[in-house]
């Protein structure tokens, strides 16, 4: 992500959200006590941005790699060849 303002690059991630699932109690018709959730679940809808820098051109490299095809139900991405900045 460049900056024009502080003419400089942010490097940017996205990671997993992990969200609590709040631990509840329920009866049964039966009368026997049930017990659900306490636990912590990846979200399928959010991610959580992470930010890194701010590096100036001349700080960082061209990393050159291959992706492989991939399909999903709704797209579809060829193989190529991707570039990424990395920190020098």
């Amino acid at each position: 992500m460049y900056d024009p303002k502080g003419k400089a690059f942010w490097l940017g991630r996205l990671a997993g959200h992990q969200s609590y699932v709040e631990e509840t109690t329920w009866y049964s018709e039966g009368g026997e006590e049930n017990y659900g959730g306490g636990f912590w679940k990846y979200s399928k809808r959010f991610k959580e941005l992470t930010l890194e820098g701010p590096y100036g051109a001349e700080d960082l490299l061209i990393k050159v790699s291959s992706r492989l095809a991939f399909s999903t139900s709704g797209y579809n991405w060829p193989a190529a060849r991707i570039a990424n900045l990395v920190p020098a």
